[in-house]
């Protein structure tokens, strides 16, 4: 495996665009556009929050049968809780596109981040679309990246080759991020010639070992996703020794992107990673991670670089976790951009990895003001 250029257009037959249609304030680039040459296989994780964006409505009954071609994502408006017009909106969305680009509407997946309970101003958007399509290029991965930013600070892509296949990919995280079967937007593509069902069993194990490992202020999004198309143009099937490969390098990719959107946390300052063992189950060691990677009162003694263990002592005490308390050890270890935690439960075999980051004022300037 090694890692290669173009993002979620390194992959065969996938090209992509990131244009300005007015949604930000600020001018900046909000609407991305992902397109496969042919029709491909498709899958998705989505948010368990139980209010939940149109768009997610639209991309989960259009993934009924198994297919995607293009992906449409807006940033700047998340067109939820905007009742049956809203709704209407996003599925007008997947109707532009497919127009716009001749492919079937039920081949559009739908994606938007931004602001709550605001109207999608779809004059805006669906000029966005007509002109998007003109965009689309085999180096237009890194304008789709920027273009799905919100509080990001950096565009969040990777690529990576094994064999003969390529897996490209690309996400947006940086606040309201405690996923629960998914984590914010994430939008992989790849070449490789596999199943439905094969490719859905790799996503859901990849998620659960990294995005679902992150969390950055323990707020579960409305809008959260990853997305993945698999168009098979590298002609190399992923069975035997290949799926092994291929499993991998799928989790090697998600666990990047999940470790950025950490790293990139509003106001953060530097990345937490917390490594646990010796739980009693896997259930106990990722309790851990999420009382640690959620603890204020941690994250903010991250960012001061003040070495109190009682912060971890007292988020490890407040969980239902097994724990023998008298072989109990930990390590903290400070760094200028990382900090390491290290948990031995000292009661059984299983283990986890999870991310988050320091808790600074930054956060706090962003989102008192993000709606304004």
């Amino acid at each position: 495996m090694k890692k290669v250029k173009g993002g979620v257009c390194a992959p065969k037959g996938f090209k992509a665009a990131g244009i300005a249609c007015g949604l930000k304030k600020s001018g900046k680039p909000d609407l991305s556009l992902i397109v496969s040459d042919v029709p491909a296989v498709a899958v998705g994780v989505f948010t368990t929050n139980q209010v939940k964006g149109n768009p997610i409505k639209v991309s989960v009954k259009h993934l009924k049968n198994g297919k995607a071609q293009a992906i449409i994502s807006n940033a700047g408006n998340a067109n939820t809780w905007t009742g049956k017009k809203g709704e209407k909106d996003a599925f007008d969305m997947a109707r532009l596109t497919a127009k716009a680009l001749g492919i079937k509407e039920e081949d559009v997946l739908v994606t938007s981040t931004g602001v709550i309970a605001q109207a999608m101003p779809m004059k805006k958007v669906s000029a966005g679309i007509k002109k998007i399509v003109s965009y689309l290029s085999k180096s237009g991965g890194r304008a789709a990246a920027r273009a799905i930013m919100t509080t990001d600070l950096v565009k969040k892509e990777i690529a990576v080759k094994v064999g003969n296949i390529t897996i490209g990919a690309m996400a947006k995280g940086s606040g309201m991020i405690e996923p629960n079967m998914c984590t914010m937007h994430a939008f992989i593509t790849t070449d490789a010639q596999i199943d439905q069902r094969t490719l859905k069993m790799i996503l859901k194990n990849a998620v659960a070992k990294s995005f679902n490992q992150v969390s950055v202020d323990n707020c579960m999004s409305t809008s959260d996703c990853v997305l993945v198309m698999a168009n098979g143009l590298s002609g190399c099937r992923v069975t035997g020794y290949e799926l092994k490969t291929f499993t991998k390098a799928f989790e090697y990719v998600c666990e990047c992107l999940a470790k950025e959107m950490a790293r990139d946390g509003e106001g953060a300052s530097k990345l937490m990673t917390v490594n646990v063992k010796g739980a009693k189950t896997e259930a106990d060691a990722k309790k851990i991670i999420k009382a640690l990677t959620n603890s204020f009162l941690l994250k903010a003694a991250v960012y001061g670089r003040d070495k109190n263990v009682g912060r971890i002592l007292q988020a490890v005490g407040a969980t239902t976790a097994k724990v023998n308390w008298p072989k109990f050890k930990f390590n903290w270890k400070i760094g200028a951009q990382e900090d390491i935690i290290n948990v031995n439960l000292a009661v059984g075999k299983f283990s986890a990895t999870g991310w988050g980051c320091d808790l600074t004022g930054g956060y706090v300037k962003i989102n008192a003001k993000y709606h304004t």
